[in-house]
């Protein structure tokens, strides 16, 4: 291992090979079962290196699923508009269910919502990162004239709402469909939502 692994200054792109790394690792060892040493061993730095990027665990996580969910969100979202009509609701929930339906496809975000990773999961939909880039890139693409407090608010309900249902499958697509009609949307789409 060489420490021109940093030269040049390219803290985004080691970053994101340090995170590409970590990926597969979780999906052949779990969320939990994956140490430090491993993710240098398989992003190809030593411990020292990594640390420089990533001060514990906790905070890989928080990068791995800040970049994770944003991409998930910019997947689904991809050629997706929300008129201001009546239709706006709907399409939302298509768009949420097909965000449930994505990260239970995606075999490396799965992963996370086992339940013996509850724990993780529960600390990370709590965490300013993950929340920040939800955030920035679902709420404020159906509700733009939000201002970046309310929208991290809004965000964070969703994360935990959307959280909870991949932890807690609903019965079916239609209950699942039914849940966030009624509990969510509501939320949502209501202005009242973005009052301190």
């Amino acid at each position: 291992m060489s420490e021109d692994w940093l030269a040049g200054g390219r803290f985004e792109l080691a970053s994101e090979r340090i995170l590409d790394a970590v990926r597969m690792l979780f999906i052949d060892k779990g969320v939990s079962g994956v140490g430090m040493a491993e993710v240098a061993d398989a992003a190809g730095c030593s411990r020292a290196t990594l640390y420089r990027y990533f001060e514990n665990r906790q905070s890989l996580y928080v990068a791995f699923a800040s970049r994770e969910a944003r991409r998930v969100v910019e997947r689904v979202w991809h050629d997706r508009a929300f008129p201001t009509s009546a239709e706006r609701a709907e399409q939302l929930l298509d768009l949420l269910t097909a965000l449930l339906a994505e990260v239970r496809k995606t075999p490396y975000l799965a992963v996370w919502f086992e339940p013996s990773n509850a724990g993780i999961v529960a600390q990370l939909s709590n965490s300013p990162g993950v929340v920040d880039a939800l955030a920035a890139t679902f709420v404020s693409g159906f509700r733009p004239a939000l201002p970046l407090p309310a929208a991290q608010r809004v965000g964070r309900w969703m994360v935990r709402a959307m959280v909870s249902l991949l932890m807690l499958p609903g019965a079916s697509e239609d209950d699942e469909r039914a849940m966030l009609r009624n509990f969510v949307l509501p939320f949502l789409l209501d202005d009242r939502t973005a009052i301190d």
